[in-house]
Order: structure tokens, then C-alpha cells, then sequence
């Protein structure tokens, strides 16, 4: 994403969503309803940019946050700059010291290389008669990153301004690339799409093309004003889908806010932490294998940026020096609490609760911890009593801080996302107090 997307986020101005997946749940959290728990992948979440530099500290950072997926783009103009000539050195510096520290790498295969362009040739651009040196690129890449890059993606937002060809054009390069993928490397797991938002002719053109027949799953950037914009795109992306009967698997390779800058679906830096909550919760309860943060760092630490014009600058939850915006503590609450949990849709048991009051609990998460987010629809405020056999940790999504709350606690919700975790077993039950 760069800021030729300005084009099209004006669009989101007239933007203003429910999938489940069978899976197998613990017999202890198995209710007598006819809701399906949904669970959440233990490397659910990913980060996009990220562990450029190869330090100790970056991935420690990462650790913090929770991140297991680096998404990276490896452009075919590094690494064959002249023909024939491969150099891997960045990439392999890149993927090793990710595979050391136990990160999962998806290499997005992507964009031109100076030498198939003549003078004055479009960029983000390879013509039918080069689409061969393209494929060979593809395939010498493969094989060298064999067994150490997890998922290969073939380009990035080639509805928007990553492809300057005609949409055919693309189709076909991509029908071909997954195809030259899988013969090099038969076990490949392989990724197409990389939309931004919700494309309906242009999926339905690859899915004609046959450019679909060799993916492993499909993927899409929903980017929208508002963390309910951005689930409905995710239900209409499914939508289409379904009509064209595809059934592979769905990741959300890049998501965010930028904090600044002139795009319309920037947040204040105080709204920041709510709107990555109801995000990665409405985007983990539909169930798509991954999701990445768009991205890891700001361009500039805080109040140090040359310009507040360009959002494409203020996209990180981490500062260059590595102090945190509010938001980072929110996306590490998730990504540290939710995997390997269940999400019950019938879970808390409630009691005389308002339908402004918005509830999600996940049950026996990796972490040991159950937990429960809540917040309130509407600009009110609403007290609610937590009632569990145990005390329970409330976290503070802006700080990071916790408290610990004792059995039948009662609790303001607003529209600031309330974030609960406990070790106990039993359900957990919410009433609303109205006196």
C-alpha cells in the first residue's frame, strides 16, 4: 500500500458481516446450543513490514506483539536487477533470521525489474512477451527459498495501482505463475489475490481464467472507514466467493489505520486501540486462516514526521525507537490472548443485557486464558457485573495495564472496548446493573 491508494480511499466516504467454520471444540466448552464455536489458529496473526532489520530488538518486539506471520515483497527488480543474474543476499538474510526466531514468512512475488523495460515503459507492468522471464524469476526464486518461505503470494492489489496492464492481462500472468510455482515446488502453499477491498468482476475474471486452479487460498486487504465497514467488505468478499464455489481457505494479508495524513479512514491516535479491538475481534469470529497488521513502524518517531499529508507515514503501531503507540498494546492483547482459542456465540450467559452491548468470549486459548471483550454500540455508558468462580484480569487496551477484579464485579462499558481474561473453567455470566 502507498499513496496512490488516496484514489481510491476517497471511495470509503459511502462505505459506512457472519461466517463459522466446523472445527473441533473441548467437550468442556461444549454447549447444548446450535452454535458452532469457531477457532482461532495458533499463528493467526501476522505483521506486514516487518523484521527488516534482523535485530534482536525488532524481534523481541515482535514477540511482544504477538506477530508469527512477516509478510515481505520480494521484488523481482532486487533480486534479478540484470538477466540471469540472481542476488538473494537480502532475501536470504531476511528469511533466516526469521526462521531462527520462529516467524513464518509469506514472500509476495511482485512488480517489474529495470531490464524488460524500454525507455519510458509503464512500471507495475510485464508485458505478454515478458511474462517468460517473469515465470523463470518465479521459478529460480522458488527453488531457492525452498522449505524456509511457508507461503508464496502472487502480486498485490492488482485491482489498484500495482498493475498497470489490462485486467486479461493479469489473469493470465497469474494463472501462469501458479501454475510454474507448483511445478517447482509441488508442496508450495500458494496465495492469490492480494485485493484491495472487494473486487467482484475482477474475481469473477480470474476465476473464468482459471487463475484460481492452483491456489491454496485467496487473499484480500479490507481496508474501510470503520472496523464495521471493514467486516462487511470481509462478508461481501465471501459472498462472491461463494458464487463463483470457491472454497479455499481466506487471508486478510493487510489491514490498518493510519493515524494521521489526509486518508479518509484515519483515526485519532485515542481511537486507535478501539479500532484495532473491534477489527481483529469481527474479523477472528468469521474465521479467515490469517491476519496481518498493516504495519509494524511508523515512517518518523512521534511528532517528528516532516508532514502530516501523507497517512501512508502514520500506517505503524511502533515508533521507529521502538516506543509503542496505544494501539500496539491492543493488537499485542489479541494476538497474545486469542489463538488457539474457541469463540462461543452464545457465550457470556447474559442477563437482562441491552443489545447496545456488544460481547464476545473465546474460550481455552493457548495462552491458558479465556477471554471475554466487550463494548457498548452507542455513546452511553452501561454498568455490568462480571460473575465467575474466580477473580479475573481486566486490561486497560491503551496501556497495557491490568487489574485484578474479584467475583461479581461491576464494570462501566462504553464504547472503549473492555478486555477480560481468567483461567477459570466455568462460563461466565454478565448482568446488567440498574440501579
Amino acid at each position: 500500500m502507498n499513496l496512490y491508494k488516496s484514489l481510491l480511499l476517497i471511495f470509503l466516504f459511502i462505505s459506512i458481516f457472519f461466517t463459522t467454520c466446523v472445527t473441533t471444540a473441548p467437550k468442556a466448552f461444549l454447549s447444548s446450543g446450535n452454535f458452532v464455536p469457531v477457532k482461532i489458529p495458533l499463528d493467526f496473526f501476522g505483521m506486514v513490514h516487518a523484521g527488516n532489520s534482523g535485530t534482536t530488538e525488532e524481534y523481541q518486539l515482535l514477540n511482544e506483539l504477538g506477530a508469527i506471520w512477516l509478510l515481505q515483497t520480494f521484488y523481482w527488480g532486487r533480486i534479478e536487477r540484470e538477466k540471469d543474474h540472481f542476488n538473494f543476499t537480502m532475501y536470504d538474510n531476511f528469511v533466516n533470521i526469521a526462521k531462527e526466531n520462529n516467524k513464518k514468512v509469506i514472500a509476495v512475488m511482485a512488480y517489474d525489474t529495470p531490464w524488460i523495460k524500454s525507455k519510458g515503459e509503464k512500471r507495475r507492468y510485464i508485458s505478454p512477451e515478458n511474462i517468460t522471464h517473469f515465470l523463470n524469476f518465479l521459478e529460480v526464486t522458488v527453488r531457492h527459498f525452498k522449505g524456509k518461505v511457508d507461503v508464496w503470494q502472487i502480486w498485490n492489489e492488482p485491482n489498484f495501482k500495482f498493475w498497470n496492464g489490462t485486467n486479461k492481462e493479469f489473469y493470465e500472468l497469474s494463472k501462469l505463475a501458479a501454475q510454474r510455482i507448483r511445478e517447482t515446488d509441488p508442496d508450495a502453499y500458494i496465495i492469490g489475490g492480494g485485493y484491495s477491498r472487494v473486487p467482484k468482476n475482477f474475481i469473477r475474471g480470474m476465476y473464468k481464467a482459471g487463475a484460481m486452479e492452483n491456489l491454496d487460498a485467496i487473499s484480500f486487504h479490507p481496508y474501510a472507514m470503520t472496523p464495521i465497514a471493514a467486516m462487511r467488505l470481509h462478508d461481501k468478499f465471501i459472498d462472491i466467493l461463494s458464487e463463483i464455489n470457491f472454497t479455499k481457505e481466506v487471508w486478510i494479508t493487510e489491514m490498518g489505520y493510519p493515524t494521521a495524513g489526509w486518508y479518509p479512514h484515519k483515526v485519532s491516535l485515542n481511537n486507535l486501540p478501539s479500532y484495532i479491538i473491534k477489527t481483529v475481534v469481527g474479523a477472528a469470529i468469521r474465521n479467515p486462516r490469517v491476519f496481518c497488521w498493516y504495519e509494524l513502524f511508523d515512517s518518523h518517531n512521534h511528532g517528528k514526521a516532516p508532514s502530516n499529508f501523507d497517512s501512508e507515514m502514520f500506517f505503524g503501531l511502533v515508533y521507529p525507537d521502538h516506543s509503542w503507540k496505544d494501539g500496539a498494546f491492543s493488537y499485542s492483547l489479541c494476538a497474545n490472548f486469542l489463538p488457539g482459542s474457541y469463540y462461543f456465540p452464545e457465550l457470556p450467559k447474559k442477563t437482562n443485557i441491552p443489545s447496545n452491548i456488544v460481547s464476545y468470549c473465546f474460550m481455552d486459548g493457548a495462552s491458558g486464558y479465556n477471554t471475554l471483550i466487550m463494548w457498548n454500540d452507542r455513546n452511553s455508558s452501561q454498568k455490568i457485573k462480571i460473575s465467575l468462580s474466580t477473580s479475573f484480569t481486566l486490561h486497560d487496551i491503551s496501556s497495557g495495564n491490568n487489574v485484578v477484579m474479584q467475583n461479581d464485579s461491576i464494570i462501566n462499558i462504553t464504547n472503549k472496548p473492555v478486555f477480560i481474561t481468567w483461567q477459570d473453567t466455568d462460563e461466565i455470566h454478565i448482568t446488567r446493573v440498574t440501579r
